[in-house]
């Protein structure tokens, strides 16, 4: 499918829901084979299989980690959509955490080029 501005939204529900089930060719589906991730104040990481690697690492520390999407703002002359969003991380001891943040996406050629996400993650320690 081509990304247009008509479907910004859908594209970005489509892959949080896909991250939130662990779905195995998200990365490769979604992101474009430069993607550059950015995760709080860590180095970016470069590359589908780098990024999704970094991501499967960070999910492994929890039972699970789910987003909610409390609202999605889209930029369509850049093609980049800026999400608020609620994660809940949820501890292999069974406790949830729920944290607020945001993400921003880049889009071109149907593909996500850049993918930053800021989250206060002091209340998982």
């Amino acid at each position: 499918m081509t990304t247009t501005p008509d479907n910004l939204e859908p594209t970005v529900r489509a892959f949080y829901a896909e991250l939130d089930a662990n779905d195995p060719e998200a990365f490769d589906r979604r992101l474009a084979p430069d993607a550059v991730f950015v995760f709080n104040d860590v180095d970016p990481v470069k590359g589908v299989q780098e990024i999704a690697g970094f991501v499967a690492a960070w999910k492994s520390n929890f039972r699970s980690v789910t987003h909610t999407i409390d609202g999605i703002t889209v930029d369509p002359d850049r093609s980049r959509i800026g999400i608020e969003i609620t994660v809940t991380y949820e501890f292999l001891d069974g406790r949830d955490v729920k944290v607020k943040g945001c993400s921003f996406l880049d889009i071109a050629t149907d593909r996500i080029t850049g993918w930053r996400v800021y989250v206060d993650t002091s209340r998982l320690s």
